[in-house]
């Protein structure tokens, strides 16, 4: 009977010979400072997965008038994003289905697995600075700008939770992010709960007795009556506990037979707390709370790591520079300043199921000079200001607000909350100091030839908004020509995908070779008889 039994249910794929195939990049593009850059996507079918692989990317500054003092950072990112990432896949089986054109329930429209949209020659950031074309307004896949702003959004998670999202089909480039170095501990708020704990707190006895300024207040026949403090109920005035007496007078709650209590357990119970709450707070940037209550709850999910972008290779590095002075006798004391940086990533992945998207970027942002931040050295007239350990210590909330004034001094509201930092913050000390002839006491967007020298993106009143973590406001001043793209980027990279791509052999140029030979065969031969 055994051998009878059949086995219907397997569920093993079958294993197609793996191939390899070649994704070569040659990129030729340009772009501006401030901006995520598009350099290169690379498709990625379901079961591809990365060999090896190896790009070099160049980056030129064009001129500026002079050597900058300040350095100009270019950072160069690699994501994977699995096609589960897309918005629109709730999970594995939700993918499974769209790839087959299988609908979730009977009577619905499937989930598309590939989403379209019309391609714009002429209004088209993305596209435009990828070099990618297509005739007229044709209809075309929108995997590559879908993976893009997956991307952003996913850094934007990571970086803060106050900063908007995109839509999937925004083609504007999106502003890059500051690389901030001496800033990056300075937050908008923060859990004061997950700091404190906190501790539940038992009353013993049902009801506690109010008591006034020499008055008591006692519950007779249902209603709550006042009387003089010594005296007895029979004295009390009829009506409410107000009746003939003031009771702006302070109020308090008698607590010399009952009271409250805190158990040893209940502080237990605030340090497990405090310590699953931080736990939490690490999977914040999932957008539903039932995964994190899932995760939390020791229960892996297999599918989620492939349900946002993954970190291949990243890079940063920063421009340097050479000055190249006239040669005419006239002009011997004149020069231009150019740039340069060259980066190398190299990444590899296994056989991704879901298929995706390798999308590399470059950020070019200016180094970020906080030139009148607040020295509280300076500006320290009291001992009892410095940092002091038995206090500083049993400090429960080892946290400090920061004032406007941190950041800039000539701030026109120097007292308001800017954030919040760990204790003592201000001790780490890392700020620049520009005086001579390049001082600048207050912001000025007048022009200074000494300035030139410094690439200086400031911004009147600064606050700890969305203009504090992304390059929305990038000048371009410090270049001869302030008005075409001041960087231009070249790139070179292979990428060796294998997969289950089959591949055909290599073909000839056709000829009557064929036709030539079965001439010279006796046909007659070869037919029965």
């Amino acid at each position: 009977m055994n051998g009878m039994n059949q086995n219907n249910l397997l569920t093993t794929p079958l294993t197609p010979k793996r191939s390899t195939r070649i994704d070569q990049k040659t990129v030729i593009t340009s772009g501006n400072a401030g901006k995520i850059i598009p350099v290169a996507c690379i498709p990625l079918l379901r079961e591809d997965g990365v060999k090896r692989s190896r790009m070099q990317i160049a980056v030129e500054m064009m001129e500026t008038a002079e050597v900058l003092f300040n350095g100009v950072n270019v950072t160069v990112s690699a994501h994977l994003v699995p096609k589960l990432a897309f918005d629109r896949f709730n999970g594995m089986d939700d993918l499974n289905r769209s790839y087959q054109g299988v609908p979730r329930e009977d009577g619905e429209t499937p989930i598309p697995f590939i989403e379209t949209h019309t391609f714009s020659q002429a209004d088209n950031e993305f596209y435009k600075t990828l070099g990618m074309h297509a005739q007229g307004s044709a209809t075309v896949n929108r995997d590559y700008i879908e993976a893009y702003n997956t991307v952003v959004n996913f850094r934007r998670k990571e970086r803060s939770s106050s900063l908007s999202m995109r839509t999937m089909t925004d083609t504007s480039l999106a502003q890059a992010f500051w690389n901030h170095t001496t800033m990056a501990h300075i937050v908008p708020d923060f859990d004061q709960a997950i700091i404190d704990g906190e501790v539940a707190l038992n009353v013993v006895g049902s009801q506690l007795p109010l008591r006034s300024d020499g008055y008591v207040e006692e519950l007779i026949g249902g209603v709550y009556k006042a009387y003089p403090t010594g005296g007895d109920s029979a004295g009390a005035p009829s009506g409410n506990s107000t009746d003939g007496y003031n009771w702006t007078t302070q109020i308090f709650a008698e607590m010399a037979d009952d009271g409250i209590t805190v158990s040893l357990s209940n502080i237990e119970m605030a340090k497990k707390t405090q310590a699953f709450a931080k736990a939490r707070s690490m999977f914040q940037g999932h957008d539903d709370d039932y995964i994190i209550d899932t995760l939390m709850s020791g229960i892996r999910i297999p599918d989620q790591a492939m349900k946002q972008p993954i970190l291949l290779a990243q890079q940063r590095t920063q421009m340097g520079y050479q000055q190249r002075f006239a040669s005419d006798a006239a002009n011997l004391d004149e020069s231009v300043t150019v740039g340069g940086a060259l980066v190398d990533i190299t990444m590899r992945t296994p056989a991704i199921n879901t298929g995706g998207i390798i999308v590399v970027t470059c950020e070019i942002t200016p180094e970020q000079l906080f030139e009148r931040q607040k020295d509280h050295y300076l500006h320290n007239t009291s001992v009892s200001n410095y940092p002091e350990f038995t206090r500083d210590e049993l400090d429960p909330e080892k946290v400090s607000i920061v004032t406007n004034d941190h950041i800039d001094v000539d701030h026109s509201n120097p007292n308001a909350v800017f954030g919040y930092a760990p204790l003592n913050h201000e001790y780490m000390r890392s700020a620049p100091n520009i005086g001579g002839k390049y001082y600048r006491p207050e912001v000025d967007a007048s022009f200074d030839e000494d300035r030139q020298k410094i690439w200086a993106n400031e911004t009147v009143d600064p606050e700890l908004t969305e203009d504090f973590y992304l390059c929305n406001n990038v000048h371009h001043k410090v270049f001869s020509d302030s008005t075409s793209d001041a960087f231009e980027i070249t790139a070179r990279g292979i990428f060796e995908i294998t997969g289950n791509t089959v591949f055909g052999g290599a073909l000839k140029e056709a000829t009557d070779d064929y036709d030539q030979v079965m001439a010279d065969v006796d046909q007659t031969r070869l037919t029965k008889a």
